[in-house]
């Protein structure tokens, strides 16, 4: 982890933010406690800081899941993970008491960025040796920062409370009511703007360029919100100042796996790093079997047959020797997925080995001590599929298979034939199986599928795509079913939530279940 100072940092996280797992709207911080004994030098601000990236460990399992376990790509695992939470998401069935709707884990981070940007200012008057420019460059994270979470937040529930103070009395009052989606959107754009502006260009430490935020991972974040706003050509302005950075970055076609480990690829934009400090990747116990030493049993599993209809009958034919599929990168044996199937009592599944493997297309899984596999949330080809997508959403389809093209290349795949991935649903429905192929497993797939759902006239794209094959064996029509009220996208919020906050209210769609 990035830490440079553990014992302020813990010391930081221990003093500020004592908030309780069951609601984010209990405090437990004596009155003046920040202000009188921890604001005071370039050390606590710093802790202060890693403690913002730090917190983002805990919330990782919650970003993960509402991003990403609802995509057709998933099955359950060999553990228990179909037989309770993880199977509502992966059946689209999901309860209020869903224990994986806590956003806890989530305000929480939200509640240490708040504080950090009321009260790091004050450092400066305190200790010289704290420069402004210094200071500003860290409230540009904070805001980047404070974005990305309410960015979840909104993808996943829609309508969300928005917090901006932070937790510094055991006198305030944070029973907060819901904000429309809109008006979160722009509270975060505002954060992005700020953020743009005085966030750090980039810096000397490896883990730091991509562990922290740049302007470049604020401009990632801010093409996704746009392409979630249908601003299209606001989308595109700012993934043009990515193109200049990362257009010759793209690592070649036989260094595809290195972009998972060791990580940190000349393409990554933004990664959650994990190394020998701090707390282990997660990655690994989410995606390796009893097998790999993980007690518990994987959670995830690929879906075997989506994955290889997809491949083979939509996307690339015809099959090579000795390949799943004509790609020959990402789908050979031990890339993205390991070879053979795995029994979790629903059908044929695929072992995700993407995270899990120290080296590619060999069965060569990492060492004890090895499992550091970086979260990305941003890497540049996720930016050329947004690219695709704006461009496709303007009529633009040639470009929009250029962009395609550019990924397919990387990845010794045919390139798409002029006009080979139709136009509108058609297209959105290929684009969708293009993102799943290269950023599969990576925590965004269902958000990208209800963006693109939510368009008028491409609502069938996310249930067609959603109800197919379902891994947990239930039909075409009872997927659909569930699927054909918009509101079921979305998120109920948690019982717990809704029962400790009075001015929180159950969506009409969730109140009966």
């Amino acid at each position: 982890m990035m830490i440079s100072n553990l014992k302020y940092s813990i010391l930081g996280l221990c003093l500020m933010f004592a908030v309780s797992c069951d609601s984010i709207l209990e405090v437990d911080v004596p009155d003046n406690l920040v202000h009188d004994e921890f604001w005071q030098n370039r050390d606590q601000v710093h802790a202060s800081l890693m403690g913002m990236y730090s917190s983002m460990h805990s919330a990782l399992n919650a970003y993960h899941v509402w991003g990403d376990v609802r995509s057709s790509l998933y099955a359950p695992g060999s553990g228990d993970s179909y037989t309770g939470s993880y199977g509502q998401f992966m059946q689209h069935d999901i309860y209020p008491n869903n224990g994986l709707l806590s956003w806890s884990s989530v305000y929480r981070s939200i509640a240490i960025i708040n504080s950090f940007i009321k009260n790091a200012p004050a450092a400066v008057d305190n200790d010289i040796t704290l420069r402004p420019e210094e200071l500003r460059t860290m409230m540009g994270e904070a805001y980047a920062l404070r974005a990305l979470n309410y960015f979840y937040l909104v993808r996943a529930f829609k309508d969300v409370p928005i917090l901006d103070e932070p937790y510094e009395s055991d006198n305030q009052q944070f029973d907060l009511t819901v904000s429309p989606e809109a008006e979160v959107l722009d509270f975060l754009e505002a954060d992005l703007e700020r953020a743009l502006r005085d966030a750090p260009t980039t810096f000397d430490d490896v883990a730091h360029r991509y562990g922290r935020i740049t302007k470049n991972a604020v401009r990632a974040l801010w093409a996704d919100v746009k392409l979630w706003r249908n601003d299209y050509e606001g989308c595109l302005d700012l993934c043009q100042e990515l193109d200049a950075q990362y257009a010759s970055s793209l690592v070649d076609p036989l260094s595809w796996y290195t972009i998972f480990n060791p990580g940190n690829s000349p393409e990554s934009i933004f990664e959650y790093q994990y190394g020998q400090l701090g707390p282990g990747s997660p990655l690994y116990n989410w995606f390796a079997s009893f097998s790999r030493a993980n007690s518990n049993g994987e959670k995830y599993l690929a879906n075997a047959t989506n994955v290889q209809l997809n491949s083979q009958e939509l996307l690339y034919p015809p099959v090579l020797p000795e390949y799943e599929t004509s790609d020959t990168i990402r789908l050979k044996s031990y890339a993205m997925t390991s070879n053979g199937t795995v029994s979790n009592g629903f059908g044929s599944a695929l072992e995700v080995y993407k995270f899990l493997g120290a080296a590619p297309y060999q069965r060569s899984y990492r060492a004890a001590n090895d499992r550091t596999a970086n979260y990305i949330f941003y890497r540049y080809r996720d930016v050329l599929f947004m690219k695709a997508e704006a461009y496709a959403m303007m009529n633009q389809y040639a470009e929009a298979e250029q962009m395609i093209n550019i990924v397919r290349e990387h990845c010794n795949i045919p390139l798409l034939t002029p006009g080979e991935s139709g136009e509108g649903p058609e297209f959105m429905a290929r684009l969708l199986m293009e993102r799943e192929f290269e950023l599969g497993f990576e925590g965004k797939e269902w958000f990208a599928a209800v963006r693109i759902g939510r368009r008028p006239g491409y609502e069938n794209v996310l249930i067609e795509k959603a109800a197919t094959n379902n891994s947990l064996g239930k039909s075409f029509q009872v997927i659909r079913a569930r699927l054909l009220d918009q509101e079921s996208w979305f998120l109920p919020y948690h019982r717990t939530e809704v029962e400790n906050n009075p001015q929180l209210e159950q969506k009409p769609f969730y109140r009966n279940k």
